[in-house]
């Protein structure tokens, strides 16, 4: 990481970085807000735009891109077996299922992006119906079969029932916000 760094830092056009989907997608924002958080100016960033995860993992296979952009779970196996080095990952802390990957705060930045997923209900969802499902996700989520799934996609553990879901989908839209504006995807 500290190598892509200094690249960066002698010649953003040099860094050239794949994500398996459009500009202004998780797989863009994501890598921006990395470099930003390394104090670079995040509209520097290369990132190269493909339409699928796989062609993406091409390019970075082919050399014709020195990074790539993806969710960990697009690349633990190809990383278990050495085809691919994962550099780090923006979780909060080293995940179990990848114990030898650092995070991106070890490297002293302070980037932490969680790819979430969510489950929403139509409006106007009874109380009663929202405490039922928040239950049923809390006892999934502590099953050994939810611990089989998360590890072997490198996920974490992440789950917000309905307000405080609420309240990281408001600080979600404040942060990508903010970042989608300052690369122009959004006007103030």
């Amino acid at each position: 990481m500290e190598d892509v760094v200094a690249d960066f830092k002698e010649n953003p056009r040099k860094v050239k970085i794949a994500g398996g989907s459009a500009r202004g997608s998780m797989d863009h924002l994501v890598v921006a807000a990395a470099f930003k958080g390394e104090g670079f100016d995040a509209k520097k960033v290369r990132y190269i735009a493909y339409d699928a995860g796989g062609k993406a993992m091409a390019a970075l296979l082919s050399g014709e891109t020195q990074l790539l952009s993806t969710g960990l779970g697009e690349v633990l196996e190809m990383s278990k077996s050495g085809q691919v080095k994962v550099l780090a990952v923006t979780a909060p802390k080293r995940l179990e299922a990848a114990p030898d990957i650092p995070t991106l705060t070890e490297y002293g930045n302070e980037t932490v992006f969680a790819n979430w997923r969510g489950f929403f209900a139509a409006p106007g969802a009874s109380e009663e119906k929202v405490k039922e499902w928040n239950a049923a996700l809390t006892k999934m989520y502590n099953t050994d079969e939810w611990a089989v799934v998360r590890d072997r996609n490198g996920w974490i553990d992440n789950y917000k029932p309905d307000q405080d879901f609420y309240k990281f989908l408001e600080d979600q839209e404040k942060q990508m916000g903010t970042l989608m504006t300052e690369l122009g995807f959004l006007n103030k």
